[in-house]
């Protein structure tokens, strides 16, 4: 009978660690991954449309002059 009750609770043991203990890993896995995800986005580059051309460049190639962004020195009208 103890050892019918031992086979029985190594089991449920055996079932608990695959089912519960794997899902409770993976959701650890994926806030891990989510918190990757928005560091990405935050150092990810705004494009912004050339005032002249209408060519998109990142926003920290774009050259600002009187507030609007352009695309290189010519269209900006620089030197």
């Amino acid at each position: 009978m103890i050892f019918k009750l031992l086979i029985f609770v190594v089991i449920i043991f055996i079932v608990y660690t695959l089912f519960f203990k794997n899902s409770r890993g993976n959701v650890q896995y994926k806030n891990k991954t989510r918190t990757k995800k928005r560091d990405d986005k935050s150092d990810s580059d705004t494009m912004v449309e050339c005032t002249k051309c209408s060519v998109f460049v990142s926003e920290k190639d774009a050259i600002i002059k009187d507030g609007k962004f352009y695309c290189s020195k010519e269209c900006a009208g620089v030197k």
